[in-house]
């Protein structure tokens, strides 16, 4: 039983299942009321630089597995955690449809491929309701 309850419980199994990838990768992790792992999946593998995402995949891997909640995260092999605009647009574009489906997503989090660093966007406030999704990992 993995609990996910905060960013970096994320980021450490994140960089734990990514292991110095040297092209980025996008996982997606389905999680039950209590932030604990249902399943994760690598859903998206691109190139040294970018990663092509669709949120319909993200949603249907919550909805197959009966996620309450998504978390989602992917690595940047340059070691440079800093989101891109791209990153950041994707980020808001999840978490509004995951407000519409019923299926918020928890957090973003990028991590680098040497294990050194991560990025949070909860934990730097960067999603629209980065305050009521941190209570929701409060509560465990």
């Amino acid at each position: 039983m993995i609990e996910l309850s905060n960013s970096e419980k994320v980021a450490g199994y994140l960089k734990s299942q990514i292991q110095r990838a040297e092209v980025e990768e996008f996982w997606v992790m389905a999680l039950n009321p209590q932030c604990v792992l249902i399943e994760s999946r690598m859903l998206f593998r691109g190139t040294v630089d970018h990663c092509f995402i669709h949120p319909r995949d993200v949603f249907r891997f919550g909805i197959l597995h009966n996620a309450s909640f998504l978390i989602v995260g992917h690595n940047h092999p340059s070691g440079n955690c800093v989101p891109s605009i791209q990153d950041v647009k994707m980020t808001r574009r999840l978490m509004t449809l995951g407000r519409l489906i019923q299926i918020p997503v928890l957090d973003h989090v990028i991590v680098d491929s040497n294990g050194a660093g991560f990025y949070t966007f909860n934990g730097q406030k960067r999603l629209p309701d980065a305050e009521a999704l941190q209570l929701c990992f409060d509560q465990r």
